[in-house]
Protein backbone atom coordinates (compact mmCIF):
# COMPACT_ATOMS: atom_id res chain seq x y z
CA UNK A 1 0.00 0.00 0.00
CA UNK A 2 1.31 3.91 -0.71
CA UNK A 3 2.43 6.25 1.46
CA UNK A 4 -1.27 8.36 1.34
CA UNK A 5 -3.00 4.80 1.46
CA UNK A 6 -1.65 3.88 4.68
CA UNK A 7 -2.36 7.62 6.21
CA UNK A 8 -6.20 7.29 4.82
CA UNK A 9 -6.20 3.89 6.92
CA UNK A 10 -5.13 5.86 9.76
CA UNK A 11 -7.52 8.25 9.49
CA UNK A 12 -10.25 5.97 9.03
CA UNK A 13 -9.29 3.66 12.21
CA UNK A 14 -9.65 7.25 14.24
CA UNK A 15 -13.56 7.11 13.39
CA UNK A 16 -15.29 5.31 15.58
CA UNK A 17 -19.34 4.95 16.13
CA UNK A 18 -20.37 6.32 19.51
CA UNK A 19 -21.23 3.11 21.09
CA UNK A 20 -17.25 1.89 21.19
CA UNK A 21 -16.46 5.78 21.56
CA UNK A 22 -18.62 5.82 25.15
CA UNK A 23 -17.00 2.59 25.98
CA UNK A 24 -13.31 3.06 24.84
CA UNK A 25 -13.15 0.09 22.67
CA UNK A 26 -11.79 -0.54 19.60
CA UNK A 27 -14.06 0.00 16.01
CA UNK A 28 -13.07 -1.07 12.73
CA UNK A 29 -15.46 1.75 11.39
CA UNK A 30 -17.72 -0.24 9.46
CA UNK A 31 -21.59 -0.15 9.47
CA UNK A 32 -22.30 -1.68 11.84
CA UNK A 33 -19.06 -1.99 13.06
CA UNK A 34 -17.86 -5.83 14.15
CA UNK A 35 -17.59 -4.44 17.84
CA UNK A 36 -21.54 -3.85 17.90
CA UNK A 37 -22.29 -6.37 15.82
CA UNK A 38 -20.67 -8.89 18.53
CA UNK A 39 -22.29 -7.27 21.57
CA UNK A 40 -26.01 -5.80 20.20
CA UNK A 41 -25.36 -2.08 20.19
CA UNK A 42 -27.31 0.15 18.44
CA UNK A 43 -24.17 1.10 15.96
CA UNK A 44 -24.24 5.10 15.12
CA UNK A 45 -22.20 7.82 14.08
CA UNK A 46 -21.69 11.57 14.70
CA UNK A 47 -20.09 14.16 12.95
CA UNK A 48 -16.92 14.18 14.86
CA UNK A 49 -15.05 16.78 12.69
CA UNK A 50 -15.20 19.54 15.63
CA UNK A 51 -13.64 17.38 18.18
CA UNK A 52 -10.78 16.24 15.54
CA UNK A 53 -10.04 20.08 14.94
CA UNK A 54 -9.51 20.36 18.96
CA UNK A 55 -7.64 17.64 19.34
CA UNK A 56 -5.35 18.30 16.36
CA UNK A 57 -4.13 21.43 18.30
CA UNK A 58 -3.28 19.91 21.46
CA UNK A 59 -2.31 22.72 24.23
CA UNK A 60 0.91 22.08 26.57
CA UNK A 61 -0.78 21.21 29.54
CA UNK A 62 -3.11 18.77 27.67
CA UNK A 63 -0.02 17.33 25.79
CA UNK A 64 2.31 17.08 29.57
CA UNK A 65 -1.20 15.37 31.37
CA UNK A 66 -0.66 11.70 31.91
CA UNK A 67 -3.68 9.56 31.51
CA UNK A 68 -4.94 8.09 35.25
CA UNK A 69 -7.05 5.77 34.15
CA UNK A 70 -7.09 2.53 31.11
CA UNK A 71 -10.51 5.32 29.88
CA UNK A 72 -8.52 7.83 29.63
CA UNK A 73 -5.73 6.69 28.25
CA UNK A 74 -7.97 5.28 25.53
CA UNK A 75 -9.59 8.25 24.65
CA UNK A 76 -5.92 10.15 24.64
CA UNK A 77 -5.23 7.80 22.53
CA UNK A 78 -7.91 8.53 19.65
CA UNK A 79 -6.47 12.07 19.40
CA UNK A 80 -2.84 11.03 20.17
CA UNK A 81 -2.28 8.45 17.54
CA UNK A 82 -0.45 10.86 14.75
CA UNK A 83 2.17 11.75 17.63
CA UNK A 84 3.41 8.16 17.80
CA UNK A 85 5.17 5.97 15.63
CA UNK A 86 3.20 2.91 14.01
CA UNK A 87 4.65 0.50 16.45
CA UNK A 88 4.02 2.37 19.27
CA UNK A 89 0.48 3.35 18.10
CA UNK A 90 0.20 -0.64 17.61
CA UNK A 91 1.54 -2.00 20.77
CA UNK A 92 -1.07 1.26 22.92
CA UNK A 93 -3.88 -0.42 20.25
CA UNK A 94 -3.28 -4.05 21.20
CA UNK A 95 -3.33 -2.85 25.23
CA UNK A 96 -6.29 -1.15 25.20
CA UNK A 97 -7.94 -4.54 23.47
CA UNK A 98 -6.46 -6.52 26.29
CA UNK A 99 -8.20 -4.10 28.88
CA UNK A 100 -11.73 -4.50 26.75
CA UNK A 101 -11.40 -8.05 26.09
CA UNK A 102 -10.78 -8.15 30.39
CA UNK A 103 -13.44 -5.87 31.25
CA UNK A 104 -15.85 -8.06 28.92
CA UNK A 105 -14.77 -11.19 30.25
CA UNK A 106 -15.30 -10.08 33.75
CA UNK A 107 -18.82 -8.89 33.26
CA UNK A 108 -21.78 -10.90 33.69
CA UNK A 109 -23.98 -9.45 31.05
CA UNK A 110 -21.33 -10.02 28.65
CA UNK A 111 -21.60 -13.50 29.13
CA UNK A 112 -24.77 -14.13 29.01
CA UNK A 113 -25.88 -11.90 25.70
CA UNK A 114 -22.42 -14.14 24.26
CA UNK A 115 -24.31 -17.36 25.11
CA UNK A 116 -27.55 -15.99 23.30
CA UNK A 117 -25.80 -14.88 20.23
CA UNK A 118 -24.06 -18.21 20.16
CA UNK A 119 -27.38 -20.34 20.42
CA UNK A 120 -29.91 -17.98 18.66
CA UNK A 121 -28.84 -14.29 17.53
CA UNK A 122 -32.66 -13.68 16.90
CA UNK A 123 -33.92 -14.51 20.00
CA UNK A 124 -30.76 -13.72 22.43
CA UNK A 125 -31.28 -11.80 25.84
CA UNK A 126 -30.09 -8.18 25.54
CA UNK A 127 -27.21 -6.89 27.35
CA UNK A 128 -28.56 -6.84 31.19
CA UNK A 129 -27.40 -7.58 34.15
CA UNK A 130 -30.49 -10.34 34.88
CA UNK A 131 -31.49 -11.10 39.01
CA UNK A 132 -28.59 -8.51 39.72
CA UNK A 133 -30.46 -8.03 43.11
CA UNK A 134 -33.79 -8.48 44.26
CA UNK A 135 -34.49 -5.28 42.60
CA UNK A 136 -36.60 -2.45 44.15
CA UNK A 137 -39.68 -2.88 46.10
CA UNK A 138 -42.76 -0.57 45.61
CA UNK A 139 -45.05 0.35 47.77
CA UNK A 140 -48.74 -0.05 46.60
CA UNK A 141 -49.79 3.64 44.02
CA UNK A 142 -51.46 6.13 45.43
CA UNK A 143 -48.63 6.20 48.37
CA UNK A 144 -47.87 9.67 47.30
CA UNK A 145 -44.29 11.46 47.81
CA UNK A 146 -41.70 10.91 50.19
CA UNK A 147 -40.32 13.97 51.81
CA UNK A 148 -37.21 13.87 54.32
CA UNK A 149 -37.85 13.80 58.36
CA UNK A 150 -35.84 13.68 60.79
CA UNK A 151 -35.19 9.95 61.91
CA UNK A 152 -37.06 11.01 65.81
CA UNK A 153 -40.30 11.93 63.65
CA UNK A 154 -40.23 8.27 61.58
CA UNK A 155 -39.45 6.00 64.20
CA UNK A 156 -39.68 5.46 68.33
CA UNK A 157 -36.46 4.57 69.75
CA UNK A 158 -37.76 1.00 70.66
CA UNK A 159 -38.56 0.65 66.64
CA UNK A 160 -34.92 1.98 66.24
CA UNK A 161 -33.56 -1.10 68.53
CA UNK A 162 -35.21 -3.36 66.85
CA UNK A 163 -34.21 -2.93 63.51
CA UNK A 164 -30.98 -2.01 64.86
CA UNK A 165 -31.11 -5.49 66.80
CA UNK A 166 -32.31 -7.03 63.11
CA UNK A 167 -29.11 -4.76 61.44
CA UNK A 168 -26.44 -6.58 63.88
CA UNK A 169 -27.77 -10.34 63.69
CA UNK A 170 -28.23 -10.48 59.30
CA UNK A 171 -25.78 -7.92 58.33
CA UNK A 172 -23.51 -6.63 60.54
CA UNK A 173 -21.59 -11.00 60.78
CA UNK A 174 -20.39 -10.34 57.18
CA UNK A 175 -20.36 -6.48 56.48
CA UNK A 176 -18.98 -5.78 60.40
CA UNK A 177 -17.80 -2.43 59.87
CA UNK A 178 -19.30 -0.48 62.90
CA UNK A 179 -18.33 -0.86 66.55
CA UNK A 180 -21.54 -1.77 68.17
CA UNK A 181 -20.83 0.00 71.98
CA UNK A 182 -20.70 3.53 70.37
CA UNK A 183 -23.44 3.19 68.07
CA UNK A 184 -25.85 2.26 71.18
CA UNK A 185 -24.09 5.36 73.09
CA UNK A 186 -25.25 7.40 70.11
CA UNK A 187 -28.43 5.94 70.05
CA UNK A 188 -29.81 6.17 73.35
CA UNK A 189 -28.86 10.15 72.99
CA UNK A 190 -30.51 11.09 69.76
CA UNK A 191 -33.64 10.07 71.07
CA UNK A 192 -32.86 11.92 74.64
CA UNK A 193 -32.82 15.47 72.67
CA UNK A 194 -35.53 14.97 69.83
CA UNK A 195 -35.93 18.43 69.35
CA UNK A 196 -32.00 18.98 68.27
CA UNK A 197 -31.29 19.23 64.24
CA UNK A 198 -29.68 16.40 64.44
CA UNK A 199 -26.05 15.40 62.70
CA UNK A 200 -24.19 13.37 59.83
CA UNK A 201 -24.93 10.34 62.40
CA UNK A 202 -28.35 10.47 62.05
CA UNK A 203 -27.53 9.17 58.43
CA UNK A 204 -25.61 5.87 60.11
CA UNK A 205 -28.45 5.38 62.41
CA UNK A 206 -31.17 5.89 59.21
CA UNK A 207 -28.97 3.19 57.41
CA UNK A 208 -28.46 0.73 59.93
CA UNK A 209 -32.97 1.00 60.29
CA UNK A 210 -33.34 0.88 56.74
CA UNK A 211 -31.59 -2.43 56.56
CA UNK A 212 -33.17 -3.81 59.75
CA UNK A 213 -36.33 -3.09 57.71
CA UNK A 214 -35.42 -4.85 54.03
CA UNK A 215 -34.17 -8.33 56.00
CA UNK A 216 -37.28 -8.27 58.41
CA UNK A 217 -40.04 -7.18 55.91
CA UNK A 218 -40.99 -9.19 53.27
CA UNK A 219 -42.63 -5.87 51.38
CA UNK A 220 -41.67 -2.50 51.39
CA UNK A 221 -42.96 -0.31 54.09
CA UNK A 222 -43.63 3.76 54.14
CA UNK A 223 -41.57 3.84 57.05
CA UNK A 224 -38.43 2.00 55.44
CA UNK A 225 -38.78 4.93 52.47
CA UNK A 226 -38.67 7.83 54.83
CA UNK A 227 -35.42 6.23 56.50
CA UNK A 228 -33.62 5.71 52.91
CA UNK A 229 -34.80 9.45 51.72
CA UNK A 230 -33.69 11.14 55.63
CA UNK A 231 -30.00 9.15 54.99
CA UNK A 232 -29.84 10.75 51.38
CA UNK A 233 -30.90 13.94 52.12
CA UNK A 234 -28.12 13.71 54.57
CA UNK A 235 -25.10 12.39 52.38
CA UNK A 236 -26.20 14.32 49.62
CA UNK A 237 -26.03 17.62 51.86
CA UNK A 238 -22.73 17.43 52.88
CA UNK A 239 -20.69 20.50 51.74
CA UNK A 240 -17.17 19.20 51.59
CA UNK A 241 -16.16 22.19 53.32
CA UNK A 242 -13.03 20.09 55.13
CA UNK A 243 -11.89 15.36 55.26
CA UNK A 244 -14.96 13.80 55.02
CA UNK A 245 -15.67 12.45 59.14
CA UNK A 246 -15.76 8.71 60.09
CA UNK A 247 -19.70 8.98 60.30
CA UNK A 248 -20.16 10.52 56.75
CA UNK A 249 -17.75 7.62 55.47
CA UNK A 250 -20.10 4.87 57.25
CA UNK A 251 -22.74 6.72 56.05
CA UNK A 252 -22.71 6.00 52.58
CA UNK A 253 -21.02 2.64 53.22
CA UNK A 254 -24.61 1.86 54.70
CA UNK A 255 -26.36 3.41 51.54
CA UNK A 256 -24.16 1.45 49.01
CA UNK A 257 -24.70 -1.59 50.76
CA UNK A 258 -28.93 -1.10 50.74
CA UNK A 259 -28.68 -0.05 47.15
CA UNK A 260 -26.38 -2.66 45.94
CA UNK A 261 -29.51 -5.17 47.59
CA UNK A 262 -31.99 -2.55 45.73
CA UNK A 263 -30.97 -0.65 43.10
CA UNK A 264 -29.98 -0.49 39.60
CA UNK A 265 -26.19 -1.50 38.65
CA UNK A 266 -24.90 2.00 37.30
CA UNK A 267 -26.20 3.92 40.06
CA UNK A 268 -24.62 1.49 42.60
CA UNK A 269 -21.55 1.86 40.67
CA UNK A 270 -21.62 5.27 40.88
CA UNK A 271 -22.44 5.40 44.86
CA UNK A 272 -19.86 2.79 45.65
CA UNK A 273 -16.97 4.77 43.59
CA UNK A 274 -18.04 8.03 45.36
CA UNK A 275 -17.98 5.78 48.76
CA UNK A 276 -13.82 5.15 47.36
CA UNK A 277 -13.13 8.70 47.34
CA UNK A 278 -14.39 9.90 49.97
CA UNK A 279 -12.59 6.98 52.36
CA UNK A 280 -9.57 8.28 50.11
CA UNK A 281 -10.30 12.15 51.01
CA UNK A 282 -10.58 10.74 54.56
CA UNK A 283 -7.43 8.78 54.83
CA UNK A 284 -9.02 5.74 56.54
CA UNK A 285 -6.78 3.62 53.90
CA UNK A 286 -3.71 4.89 55.30
CA UNK A 287 -2.00 3.01 57.57
CA UNK A 288 0.24 4.97 60.27
CA UNK A 289 3.50 3.59 58.98
CA UNK A 290 2.29 4.11 55.63
CA UNK A 291 4.56 6.01 52.84
CA UNK A 292 2.03 8.06 52.09
CA UNK A 293 1.99 10.03 56.01
CA UNK A 294 6.09 9.29 56.50
CA UNK A 295 7.22 11.10 52.92
CA UNK A 296 9.45 14.03 53.68
CA UNK A 297 8.99 15.37 50.09
CA UNK A 298 5.61 16.31 50.31
CA UNK A 299 3.32 18.14 52.24
CA UNK A 300 0.00 15.74 52.96
CA UNK A 301 -2.90 16.49 52.02
CA UNK A 302 -4.65 14.24 55.13
CA UNK A 303 -3.69 11.62 57.14
CA UNK A 304 -5.31 9.12 59.37
CA UNK A 305 -6.60 10.08 62.33
CA UNK A 306 -4.81 8.98 65.61
CA UNK A 307 -7.39 6.13 67.10
CA UNK A 308 -7.65 3.12 69.14
CA UNK A 309 -6.43 -0.22 68.06
CA UNK A 310 -10.22 -1.16 67.50
CA UNK A 311 -10.84 1.94 65.96
CA UNK A 312 -8.12 1.28 63.09
CA UNK A 313 -9.80 -2.51 62.96
CA UNK A 314 -13.14 -0.71 62.20
CA UNK A 315 -11.10 1.65 59.70
CA UNK A 316 -9.87 -1.70 57.71
CA UNK A 317 -13.24 -3.36 57.92
CA UNK A 318 -14.88 -0.40 56.24
CA UNK A 319 -11.99 -0.14 53.49
CA UNK A 320 -12.36 -3.96 53.15
CA UNK A 321 -16.02 -3.74 52.65
CA UNK A 322 -15.65 -0.72 50.28
CA UNK A 323 -13.51 -2.39 47.87
CA UNK A 324 -15.90 -5.62 48.21
CA UNK A 325 -18.46 -3.19 46.55
CA UNK A 326 -16.87 -1.41 44.50
CA UNK A 327 -14.81 -4.34 42.69
CA UNK A 328 -17.67 -6.45 42.11
CA UNK A 329 -20.15 -3.35 40.95
CA UNK A 330 -17.32 -2.57 38.53
CA UNK A 331 -16.47 -6.17 37.24
CA UNK A 332 -20.54 -6.78 36.78
CA UNK A 333 -20.41 -3.77 34.36
CA UNK A 334 -17.51 -4.35 32.85
CA UNK A 335 -16.39 -0.36 33.95
CA UNK A 336 -13.43 0.41 35.68
CA UNK A 337 -12.76 0.42 39.60
CA UNK A 338 -11.32 2.96 41.91
CA UNK A 339 -7.67 1.77 43.90
CA UNK A 340 -5.39 2.95 46.05
CA UNK A 341 -2.11 3.26 45.41
CA UNK A 342 -1.67 1.84 49.24
CA UNK A 343 -3.29 -1.30 47.77
CA UNK A 344 -5.85 -3.22 49.52
CA UNK A 345 -5.95 -3.40 53.57
CA UNK A 346 -4.67 -5.46 55.76
CA UNK A 347 -6.26 -8.73 56.47
CA UNK A 348 -9.33 -8.81 59.58
CA UNK A 349 -8.89 -10.36 62.43
CA UNK A 350 -12.91 -12.09 63.54
CA UNK A 351 -13.87 -9.99 66.96
CA UNK A 352 -16.51 -12.77 68.21
CA UNK A 353 -17.35 -16.29 67.51
CA UNK A 354 -19.98 -15.09 65.13
CA UNK A 355 -18.06 -12.82 62.92
CA UNK A 356 -17.20 -13.48 59.69
CA UNK A 357 -16.68 -10.75 57.52
CA UNK A 358 -12.93 -11.87 57.47
CA UNK A 359 -14.00 -14.62 55.61
CA UNK A 360 -15.70 -12.36 52.85
CA UNK A 361 -12.45 -9.68 52.76
CA UNK A 362 -10.54 -12.49 52.47
CA UNK A 363 -11.35 -13.39 48.61
CA UNK A 364 -10.70 -9.46 47.82
CA UNK A 365 -6.64 -10.32 46.65
CA UNK A 366 -8.24 -13.14 44.17
CA UNK A 367 -10.59 -10.45 43.10
CA UNK A 368 -8.17 -7.57 42.66
CA UNK A 369 -6.45 -10.20 40.21
CA UNK A 370 -8.78 -10.25 37.85
CA UNK A 371 -8.85 -6.70 37.42
CA UNK A 372 -7.97 -5.92 33.55
CA UNK A 373 -4.87 -3.44 34.58
CA UNK A 374 -3.00 -6.19 37.01
CA UNK A 375 0.04 -8.65 34.60
CA UNK A 376 -1.45 -11.63 35.95
CA UNK A 377 -1.39 -13.86 32.68
CA UNK A 378 -3.97 -16.48 31.97
CA UNK A 379 -2.62 -19.56 32.92
CA UNK A 380 -2.98 -17.86 36.29
CA UNK A 381 -6.56 -18.32 36.00
CA UNK A 382 -7.25 -22.08 37.05
CA UNK A 383 -4.78 -22.02 40.10
CA UNK A 384 -6.99 -19.09 41.48
CA UNK A 385 -9.77 -20.68 41.28
CA UNK A 386 -8.18 -23.79 42.99
CA UNK A 387 -7.10 -21.44 45.81
CA UNK A 388 -10.71 -19.96 46.07
CA UNK A 389 -12.47 -23.36 46.71
CA UNK A 390 -9.98 -24.29 49.41
CA UNK A 391 -11.21 -21.62 50.99
CA UNK A 392 -13.00 -21.45 54.50
CA UNK A 393 -16.52 -19.81 54.20
CA UNK A 394 -18.61 -20.84 57.16
CA UNK A 395 -21.58 -19.08 56.64
CA UNK A 396 -24.05 -18.56 53.71
CA UNK A 397 -23.39 -15.17 52.88
CA UNK A 398 -19.44 -15.88 52.71
CA UNK A 399 -20.28 -19.37 50.60
CA UNK A 400 -21.98 -17.06 47.83
CA UNK A 401 -18.98 -14.46 47.51
CA UNK A 402 -17.18 -17.05 47.03
CA UNK A 403 -18.67 -19.18 44.40
CA UNK A 404 -19.45 -15.29 42.71
CA UNK A 405 -15.92 -14.80 42.67
CA UNK A 406 -15.64 -18.65 41.38
CA UNK A 407 -18.36 -17.59 38.56
CA UNK A 408 -16.77 -14.57 37.77
CA UNK A 409 -13.20 -16.59 37.15
CA UNK A 410 -15.05 -19.57 35.27
CA UNK A 411 -16.71 -16.85 32.89
CA UNK A 412 -13.07 -16.20 32.28
CA UNK A 413 -11.49 -19.76 31.05
CA UNK A 414 -14.85 -20.07 28.90
CA UNK A 415 -13.96 -16.54 27.23
CA UNK A 416 -10.23 -17.54 26.88
CA UNK A 417 -11.53 -21.10 25.74
CA UNK A 418 -9.25 -22.47 28.48
CA UNK A 419 -10.69 -25.66 29.73
CA UNK A 420 -10.62 -27.12 34.15
CA UNK A 421 -9.72 -30.99 35.20
CA UNK A 422 -12.48 -32.97 36.02
CA UNK A 423 -11.52 -32.86 39.15
CA UNK A 424 -11.69 -28.93 39.53
CA UNK A 425 -15.08 -29.11 37.48
CA UNK A 426 -16.15 -31.83 40.41
CA UNK A 427 -15.18 -29.28 43.21
CA UNK A 428 -17.09 -26.54 41.12
CA UNK A 429 -20.10 -28.42 40.97
CA UNK A 430 -20.00 -29.33 44.57
CA UNK A 431 -20.14 -26.00 45.59
CA UNK A 432 -22.77 -24.96 42.98
CA UNK A 433 -25.07 -27.21 45.12
CA UNK A 434 -24.11 -25.60 48.25
CA UNK A 435 -24.66 -22.01 47.11
CA UNK A 436 -27.96 -22.75 45.97
CA UNK A 437 -28.98 -24.21 48.76
CA UNK A 438 -27.85 -21.45 51.15
CA UNK A 439 -29.84 -19.52 48.47
CA UNK A 440 -33.01 -20.99 48.99
CA UNK A 441 -32.26 -20.95 52.45
CA UNK A 442 -31.76 -17.51 52.84
CA UNK A 443 -34.87 -16.65 50.96
CA UNK A 444 -36.88 -18.64 54.03
CA UNK A 445 -35.02 -16.63 56.73
CA UNK A 446 -35.72 -13.25 55.52
CA UNK A 447 -32.08 -12.28 54.28
CA UNK A 448 -32.33 -10.89 50.64
CA UNK A 449 -28.33 -10.39 49.84
CA UNK A 450 -27.81 -9.38 46.86
CA UNK A 451 -26.07 -12.97 45.98
CA UNK A 452 -29.82 -14.81 46.72
CA UNK A 453 -31.11 -13.70 43.32
CA UNK A 454 -27.62 -13.15 41.18
CA UNK A 455 -25.69 -16.37 42.06
CA UNK A 456 -28.54 -18.62 40.58
CA UNK A 457 -28.59 -16.58 37.67
CA UNK A 458 -25.31 -16.65 37.04
CA UNK A 459 -25.07 -20.84 38.04
CA UNK A 460 -27.65 -21.43 35.69
CA UNK A 461 -25.41 -19.82 32.79
CA UNK A 462 -22.08 -21.38 33.38
CA UNK A 463 -24.28 -25.25 33.88
CA UNK A 464 -25.97 -24.47 30.38
CA UNK A 465 -22.40 -23.36 28.99
CA UNK A 466 -20.75 -26.33 30.68
CA UNK A 467 -23.32 -28.80 29.03
CA UNK A 468 -22.30 -31.90 30.76
CA UNK A 469 -24.36 -34.54 32.05
CA UNK A 470 -23.64 -33.43 35.31
CA UNK A 471 -24.25 -29.44 34.89
CA UNK A 472 -27.47 -30.15 32.94
CA UNK A 473 -28.54 -32.44 36.10
CA UNK A 474 -28.41 -29.85 38.36
CA UNK A 475 -30.50 -26.92 36.21
CA UNK A 476 -33.25 -27.89 37.82
CA UNK A 477 -32.03 -27.02 41.21
CA UNK A 478 -31.07 -23.89 39.48
CA UNK A 479 -33.75 -22.80 38.22
CA UNK A 480 -36.06 -23.90 41.54
CA UNK A 481 -34.06 -21.49 43.20
CA UNK A 482 -34.68 -18.68 40.85
CA UNK A 483 -38.50 -19.41 40.89
CA UNK A 484 -38.25 -19.07 44.65
CA UNK A 485 -36.57 -15.46 44.47
CA UNK A 486 -38.75 -14.78 41.99
CA UNK A 487 -42.16 -15.42 43.99
CA UNK A 488 -40.68 -14.37 47.18
CA UNK A 489 -39.43 -10.87 46.00
CA UNK A 490 -42.25 -9.95 43.32
CA UNK A 491 -40.27 -7.33 41.69
CA UNK A 492 -40.16 -5.92 37.90
CA UNK A 493 -36.29 -7.13 38.41
CA UNK A 494 -37.19 -10.67 40.05
CA UNK A 495 -39.42 -11.13 37.02
CA UNK A 496 -37.31 -10.06 34.09
CA UNK A 497 -34.59 -12.41 35.55
CA UNK A 498 -37.29 -15.34 35.84
CA UNK A 499 -38.26 -14.73 32.01
CA UNK A 500 -34.47 -14.81 31.11
CA UNK A 501 -33.61 -17.76 32.80
CA UNK A 502 -36.67 -19.63 31.06
CA UNK A 503 -35.44 -18.09 27.78
CA UNK A 504 -32.22 -19.71 27.84
CA UNK A 505 -32.94 -22.91 28.82
CA UNK A 506 -35.36 -22.68 26.32
CA UNK A 507 -33.42 -21.65 23.47
CA UNK A 508 -30.63 -24.46 24.36
CA UNK A 509 -33.49 -27.12 24.66
CA UNK A 510 -34.62 -26.03 20.94
CA UNK A 511 -31.19 -25.99 19.57
CA UNK A 512 -31.05 -29.68 21.04
CA UNK A 513 -34.24 -31.04 19.57
CA UNK A 514 -32.57 -29.51 16.46
CA UNK A 515 -29.35 -31.61 17.35
CA UNK A 516 -31.26 -34.96 17.62
CA UNK A 517 -33.36 -34.63 14.24
CA UNK A 518 -30.15 -34.02 12.52
CA UNK A 519 -28.62 -36.72 13.67
CA UNK A 520 -31.94 -38.74 13.50
CA UNK A 521 -32.12 -37.91 9.52
CA UNK A 522 -28.29 -39.35 9.07
CA UNK A 523 -29.56 -42.62 10.62
CA UNK A 524 -32.44 -43.23 8.50
CA UNK A 525 -30.21 -41.99 5.83
CA UNK A 526 -27.45 -44.56 6.78
CA UNK A 527 -27.71 -48.18 4.89
CA UNK A 528 -29.72 -50.88 7.06
CA UNK A 529 -32.15 -47.61 8.56
CA UNK A 530 -34.04 -49.30 11.71
CA UNK A 531 -31.78 -52.47 12.30
CA UNK A 532 -30.57 -52.32 15.65
CA UNK A 533 -27.29 -53.57 16.08
CA UNK A 534 -26.63 -56.38 19.15
CA UNK A 535 -23.57 -57.79 18.78
CA UNK A 536 -20.57 -55.84 19.63
CA UNK A 537 -17.48 -54.44 17.08
CA UNK A 538 -15.20 -56.96 16.55
CA UNK A 539 -12.65 -56.07 14.48
CA UNK A 540 -11.62 -58.52 10.81
CA UNK A 541 -8.47 -60.78 11.45
CA UNK A 542 -7.05 -58.85 8.37
CA UNK A 543 -7.82 -55.68 10.25
CA UNK A 544 -5.77 -56.28 13.25
CA UNK A 545 -2.76 -57.78 11.80
CA UNK A 546 -2.32 -54.99 9.73
CA UNK A 547 -2.51 -52.46 12.86
CA UNK A 548 -0.06 -54.91 14.37
CA UNK A 549 2.27 -54.71 11.97
CA UNK A 550 2.21 -50.79 11.98
CA UNK A 551 2.83 -51.00 15.82
CA UNK A 552 5.78 -53.20 15.23
CA UNK A 553 7.40 -50.62 12.43
CA UNK A 554 7.10 -47.33 14.76
CA UNK A 555 9.19 -47.65 17.65
CA UNK A 556 6.93 -45.20 20.00
CA UNK A 557 4.08 -47.29 19.50
CA UNK A 558 6.02 -49.90 21.15
CA UNK A 559 3.92 -51.63 23.99
CA UNK A 560 0.32 -50.37 22.94
CA UNK A 561 -2.46 -52.79 23.61
CA UNK A 562 -4.93 -52.41 20.76
CA UNK A 563 -7.52 -54.98 21.73
CA UNK A 564 -9.17 -51.85 24.39
CA UNK A 565 -9.34 -49.33 21.43
CA UNK A 566 -10.88 -51.32 19.01
CA UNK A 567 -13.51 -52.87 21.63
CA UNK A 568 -14.66 -49.46 22.48
CA UNK A 569 -13.72 -48.98 25.41
CA UNK A 570 -12.23 -45.72 26.14
CA UNK A 571 -15.48 -44.41 24.89
CA UNK A 572 -16.07 -44.61 29.11
CA UNK A 573 -13.80 -41.66 29.96
CA UNK A 574 -14.91 -39.08 32.67
CA UNK A 575 -16.49 -36.04 31.85
CA UNK A 576 -14.76 -32.31 31.88
CA UNK A 577 -15.57 -28.52 31.29
CA UNK A 578 -14.15 -28.36 27.89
Amino acid sequence: MSESGDQLKRKRARVACEPCRQRKRKCNGATPCATCTDWGYNCHYTDQTPRKRRLSQPSSAATAAKPSSPAAAAAASVGGESLRSPDEAGTQSHHHQDIARSLEANSAAAFVRKMGLKVDPAQAPKLALFGWNIGARQLPSGTGAIAARPIVDVISVAQMKQLAEVYFTKIDPCYGFIDRRVFDDRLETRWQTPLSSGSIHDSVLAGVAALGSLFSQRSMTITELHLVESARLILDGHDGSGPPSLELVTGWALRVVYMRMTAAPHATWIASSTLMHLIEAAGLHLEPSSPSTTSHDTVPLRAPATTQPHDREINRRLVGVAHHLNIWTSFDLGLSRVSFRTGLPLPASPTNPGDYTPEVLNLLPASACLDPENSQTDSDLEPTLTRVLQGTHTQPPSVMAQTNLVLCILRRLRILNLSITPQVTDQVLVLFGQALSYARTMVTDGSPWHQVANVPMQILYVLLEMDTRASLAMLPAAMQTVTLVATTYDTATMREAYSTARLLVSLYQQRRSEDTRVLAEVLNLAPGAGETVTEPFSPRVDELSWLEGLVAEMPSLQGLELEPWLQGDVLAGGEGWE
